[in-house]
């Protein structure tokens, strides 16, 4: 599962914690979690975006989230 995860983050695309969980048909706080360790394990990094959205944008879903703040997460180059 976490490298169907870690495959996911490398396709090039955005993807929300809730897609990410359809994907892989899981719930949102197992897809957390498994953020969390290929996060500490050094497999990804988190990055956080703020306030630039135009509302142009396509696929990253932020628009739709209770928080203004996006989260995402970026594949280490190990």
């Amino acid at each position: 599962m976490l490298g169907e995860l870690l495959h996911l983050l490398q396709d090039g695309n955005s993807h929300s914690v809730q897609e990410l969980a359809d994907l892989l048909h899981e719930d949102t706080e197992g897809i957390l979690r498994k953020l969390e360790y290929l996060e500490q394990q050094g497999y990804i990094k988190k990055v956080s975006l703020t306030g630039n959205c135009n509302h142009h944008c396509i696929g990253c879903h932020g628009c739709d989230q209770v928080n203004p703040r996006l989260t995402m997460w970026e594949v280490v180059n190990r």
